[in-house]
């Protein structure tokens, strides 16, 4: 019967002065790691006990992975520009008969493909490495950098490769930097609504409950106005969908709800 050490990635690792292939939890526990952070090469700082990085440096890390994943969405809204179909409507993958294709924004499709390659490359190597990790069901770009950003920074910060951390610190710098940019060509702007995120969501034990997090209404850099669940990023729709339903739900809106729907999908000052 094949172990999950045996299925595990394997590292060369220096041991009694021979060099030798192990395991990535072996080679872990042999693996001696530097003083110094890896990510300062002109104002050295103190690593962290078992880290290639810094105390700092393990939280840069941890912010720039949920910085993939809050502005993963931004880009989603700015690949393509609005108009066409109704700028807070999504968009329609394919041609169909319905809806015309959308002309794509060539600058965030790079950016988004770069973001993806560096974070399934962190997962990837994740993988090798614990055969028994599971993943996220949605294999999203945004949730898995959530993912990685909630549960694995330290995993990524006492690899036993050094190489593979720098190399998933480089990445991540320009991807977050990049990202930024195309998301906020034209500053978003957040509105508090007076509401509650209506999807659902999965707790401590399994169960498939209602989400208790709060939504905002953002109007993006292009445009589009969507309601975010302030849990999951996941939990997103466009506006007009969100007003609909919640008019379903509420006959009476907010008046912090009624104001947002008159500014943004009226086109009437509030």
């Amino acid at each position: 019967m094949t172990t999950s050490l045996e299925l595990e990635e394997k590292y060369r690792v220096t041991v009694a002065g021979a060099v030798v292939l192990l395991p990535y939890t072996v080679a872990k526990k042999q693996t001696v790691y530097p003083d110094l952070c890896i990510f300062h090469d002109e104002d050295p700082a103190r690593a962290a006990a078992g880290a290639h990085l810094c105390p700092s440096c393990i939280e840069w890390m941890h912010g720039a992975l949920a910085d993939v994943a809050k502005y993963w969405p931004d880009l989603e809204d700015a690949l393509a520009p609005s108009g066409g179909r109704a700028a807070s409507s999504e968009r329609v993958g394919g041609t169909g008969d319905l809806y015309p294709p959308l002309p794509i924004n060539g600058d965030v499709s790079d950016v988004m493909r770069d973001a993806r390659r560096a974070i399934w490359l962190a997962v990837g190597q994740l993988i090798l490495d614990k055969p028994d990790q599971r993943l996220p069901k949605d294999h999203g770009t945004g949730v898995l950098a959530d993912w990685l950003s909630r549960w694995h920074v330290n995993y990524l910060a006492t690899h036993p490769s050094g190489t593979h951390v720098l190399a998933v610190g480089t990445d991540l710098a320009k991807v977050v930097n990049a990202m930024k940019e195309a998301a906020y060509q034209a500053p978003p702007v957040e509105v508090d609504i007076d509401g509650d995120c209506h999807q659902l969501m999965t707790n401590a034990k399994g169960e498939r409950v209602r989400c208790t997090g709060k939504v905002s209404g953002w109007t993006q850099g292009d445009g589009r106005v969507v309601i975010r669940c302030s849990l999951d990023i996941t939990h997103r729709v466009p506006a007009d969908q969100w007003f609909a339903t919640a008019g379903r739900r509420a006959p009476r809106p907010s008046r912090a709800r009624d104001t947002l729907k008159k500014k943004y999908l009226t086109g009437r000052k509030a």
